[in-house]
């Protein structure tokens, strides 16, 4: 085996209360990371244009394997390899660069996975911790929220990020309502405003909301999940970074939407809801418009994470 091609999917970290603990796997959209062995040592960077572009993302990424999350993240599973090989990795965008959705950790696990599928290596550990030193490129901090749902699907906790314990649950079916407007928020600078303390009632909330979120997921209780995610730390924090955020929240629950917030740092926001989907996605774009901000959404649900969709 030479060549292997990965599927890595967009993600929802900071899920509700759960700010760098709780993460949605999305069933779509995904990268494509492409990795095949090379007799020039070291590791290589190319992109492939796709025919329609996420809405106002940059389509260039950095091709300086020390700068893009894909090369920083095979890079370390080569060097724990001892494999005398290089690797060389053609990323194929889906998701929108700066754009709330785990673009950064989609490249960064796909780029991980693609190197351990070729060099061996099996153990799920090392290439979350691989996939996470990558993510740090990009966002200038080594979390997990946005890397282990990609990684393993479904929901997941981080119960610890030094020793990388997770746990992953199956979500129940539900269908998610993504707005993504066409601002670009880049994850380093939004981590800037989180308050380093938070009152007493917010902590007491926020442990609520995440037991209420945990317990959903395991019963398979939708509108608990939903009635649960609120956020009283990031989104406060957050929303001046978005225009129009009140606006579209108000449209997004007028149309019949359970719940509304931002997705990781955002731009991107969105809603939970058991019917009424296409509504609220249209309600969405339309408050955005109206406060000059050209939008788009689409539906997803949960998904299973990243997987091997070829080798060759």
């Amino acid at each position: 085996m030479k060549k292997v091609v990965v599927k890595a999917p967009a993600t929802i970290a900071n899920f509700g209360p759960g700010y760098d603990t709780f993460g949605l796997c999305l069933s779509a959209p995904c990268d494509l990371v492409e990795a095949e062995l090379s007799d020039e040592k070291g590791i290589s960077i190319s992109q492939k244009r796709i025919e329609k572009e996420p809405l106002k993302s940059p389509w260039r990424i950095p091709t300086d394997p020390r700068k893009n999350t894909a090369g920083v993240a095979a890079s370390e599973l080569l060097r724990l390899s001892g494999k005398k090989t290089g690797l060389h990795i053609t990323l194929t965008k889906g998701i929108s660069a700066g754009s709330g959705l785990g673009s950064s950790a989609a490249s960064a696990v796909g780029g991980a996975l693609a190197a351990a599928e070729l060099l061996g290596i099996g153990d799920k550990k090392i290439i979350l911790a691989a996939s996470a030193r990558g993510e740090a490129i990009s966002s200038g901090a080594q979390h997990l929220d946005n890397v282990s749902p990609c990684l393993f699907g479904g929901f997941t906790v981080v119960i610890d990020h030094d020793e990388l314990d997770v746990i992953k649950m199956t979500p129940p079916e539900m269908r998610i309502v993504i707005c993504q407007p066409a601002i670009v928020i880049k994850t380093a600078k939004a981590r800037k405003l989180i308050p380093e303390h938070v009152p007493t009632r917010i902590s007491i909330a926020h442990s609520s909301w995440a037991s209420g979120i945990v317990h959903g997921m395991k019963s398979g209780d939708v509108r608990l999940i939903a009635r649960c995610l609120q956020d009283e730390i990031a989104v406060p924090a957050r929303k001046r970074l978005i225009k129009g955020f009140d606006e579209v929240r108000q449209a997004a629950f007028d149309a019949g939407a359970l719940s509304f917030s931002i997705s990781g740092s955002g731009p991107a926001v969105y809603s939970l809801a058991q019917k009424n989907h296409s509504r609220i996605g249209r309600a969405m774009v339309e408050a955005f418009e109206k406060v000059g901000v050209e939008a788009d959404f689409f539906i997803s649900k949960p998904g299973n994470g990243a997987k091997v969709i070829r080798k060759e």
